[in-house]
């Protein structure tokens, strides 16, 4: 059954919020900081990118710092219905 309520996207917080200087990415995160400020702005479906943004970025440090996913920047903030 699928369940009238939606669920939310959850925040990729980890509570270590200290900011990379060389890479400019949270280094328990790895969101930017526009998207940790707009967090709470961007749509669900913007949440879901930033966090597989997220993921891309990880995965490229720990290979080595190439390629990372750009910043998803600031948003016009919303109203969830």
């Amino acid at each position: 059954m699928k369940s009238l309520t939606p669920t939310p996207v959850r925040s990729p917080c980890v509570k270590v919020c200290e900011m990379d200087d060389a890479v400019g990415l949270c280094k328990g995160c790895f969101r930017t900081q526009d998207e940790r400020d707009w967090w709470v702005a961007y749509s669900d479906e913007q949440q879901r990118e930033v966090i597989r943004r997220c993921e891309q970025r990880r995965e490229a440090i720990r290979q080595g710092g190439a390629g990372l996913a750009p910043n998803m920047g600031p948003v016009e903030p919303k109203r969830r219905r």
